[in-house]
């Protein structure tokens, strides 16, 4: 039982990765009805490259969290075919 916390602490950030979804499905009719252009483009396109960036940026920011908890670790250890409890 101990070693399920640190398993389920170590992916928790992986939420972050629904705050893109958000921005780019949940905004839409929000942004769609906005009539200025920004950069001589229409919001909407702006707001989709914006998205872009963000999606970027959150997909970095959860990389560098799951090294942080040793991520890596685990992943090689399971390909490797390493896993407590198995037996070979």
């Amino acid at each position: 039982m101990a070693e399920s916390s640190p398993a389920r602490r170590s992916v928790a950030h992986r939420w972050l990765l629904a705050v893109p979804f958000g921005w780019q499905v949940l905004m839409v009719p929000v942004v769609n009805d906005v009539e200025v252009t920004v950069l001589h483009i229409p919001f909407p396109m702006f707001w989709q490259m914006l998205g872009i960036v963000l999606a970027s940026v959150v997909i970095g920011v959860v990389f560098r969290l799951d090294r942080a908890a040793g991520v890596e670790r685990e992943e090689a250890e399971f390909l490797a075919g390493d896993e407590p409890g198995r037996e070979r």
